[in-house]
């Protein structure tokens, strides 16, 4: 437990520190049993074998990441959920509106970035993508809308930051992005 408590502690940092945000929070804090996640998980569908449970009882909001044995190595899935832990703090913090749909854009953005930061192609989790097999109707069409809308923003900033020395201006237009309402991100997409 105490290495993905590491690896989610990890990530907070690099998110932290590409979005220059100020958490005033330790991600790994946040790593919970899988076990532990069944129970605040809906049982009426299926549920992801590895994410973010967010359960509010009597107005006080419960947070937990959970990583399934299977996802612990997996510096995607570590990243996508820690994102999401990320972002949700973030938006709390600011008492500002955040949802499903954006959770997932800003983690396939994030994934976009890490990738690119690390030397690796930046877009191939939009190309080489597989959709899970618990994921019911609704929840498969947000990953669809998140995943394509993310793609498209995301092949729009490998083509206008293509060069290693992009990066100031990439990181920059990132930050904003972060920082955007979901309108004015979804406007930002779509021009």
């Amino acid at each position: 437990m105490r290495d993905v408590e590491r690896a989610v502690s990890r990530a907070g940092r690099w998110l932290a520190s590409a979005y220059a945000l100020d958490l005033d929070f330790e991600p790994g804090d946040f790593v919970i049993r899988p076990e532990a996640a069944e129970h605040e998980l809906p049982r009426d569908r299926p549920n992801p074998r590895s994410g973010l449970v967010a359960v509010e009882k009597g107005g006080v909001l419960r947070i937990g990441l959970y990583l399934d044995e299977r996802d612990r190595d997996d510096m995607g899935t570590i990243l996508e959920e820690t994102s999401h832990l990320v972002c949700l703090a973030w938006h709390a913090e600011r008492d500002l509106p955040v949802s499903c749909l954006v959770l997932e854009i800003q983690a396939d953005v994030d994934r976009f970035l890490y990738a690119r930061a690390c030397g690796a192609d930046p877009l191939a989790h939009f190309e080489r993508f597989r959709w899970a097999d618990w994921l019911d109707d609704e929840t498969r069409a947000r990953y669809e809308t998140a995943h394509a809308v993310a793609g498209r923003y995301c092949r729009h900033l490998a083509r206008r930051f293509r060069r290693p020395s992009d990066t100031e201006g990439l990181l920059s237009e990132l930050r904003r992005f972060y920082r955007s309402s979901p309108q004015a991100k979804m406007r930002r997409i779509l021009h």
